[in-house]
């Protein structure tokens, strides 16, 4: 029998770190696929999402409501995110100061981040641009859910206790995206399962 997330977090609390794998394991898609849609990266993606269940892990005895798990989980993701994107914002100043400062050591810079850019790259980059401008064409509200519904292979109702609203609102949000979308679904649909490696 499955045991619910407050038994799972009850066995943590008490020494049991097998049970937060399987918490893990449980929702490691659905942080995924909210950290990619959010930093629009999937290695920093998965970066931000051990971060999550990291901080979620030391944090978890300060967690009063056990059966909200998911919705806090979501709020400790989109924390990283936003301090990684924070980050990021400083990363770039700092390169302007070196410009400034320093020629070899930005070109040391610009020329490092090149070659992890070039390894990084896929032969469905173009696919995924596609995919970007179409998804673009969404409402904020409805991408996410897009993103959770393929990417994290989410049922409606695991969305919406996910994001905190009723699964009725996300059905409403899919059905309002598939329709704006229409004939690329499919496409987007197939650049999830090819880009991100679920095949």
């Amino acid at each position: 029998m499955q045991q619910t997330d407050t038994e799972l977090i009850q066995r943590v609390l008490t020494g049991d770190d097998d049970a937060f794998a399987v918490l893990v394991s449980k929702y490691q898609k659905q942080v995924h696929a909210l950290a990619w849609r959010l930093v629009k990266d999937f290695h920093i993606a998965e970066e931000v999402t051990q971060d999550a269940f990291l901080n979620a892990y030391k944090e978890l005895k300060n967690l009063k409501e056990q059966q909200n798990f998911a919705g806090w989980l979501s709020v400790i993701t989109r924390r990283q995110c936003y301090a990684r994107l924070r980050k990021k914002r400083l990363w770039t100043q700092s390169l302007e100061y070196l410009e400034q400062t320093d020629i070899e050591q930005i070109e040391e810079v610009v020329f490092s981040e090149y070659v992890v850019e070039e390894r990084e790259r896929t032969a469905i980059q173009a696919q995924r641009e596609v995919v970007q401008k179409l998804l673009a064409k969404l409402q904020e509200s409805e991408r996410t859910v897009i993103t959770l519904h393929y990417f994290g292979e989410m049922s409606c109702s695991e969305i919406g206790e996910f994001l905190g609203v009723s699964a009725n609102t996300i059905k409403s949000r899919l059905r309002r995206a598939h329709h704006r979308l229409k004939k690329n679904e499919p496409l987007i649909k197939e650049a999830f399962l090819l880009n991100l490696g679920f095949s």
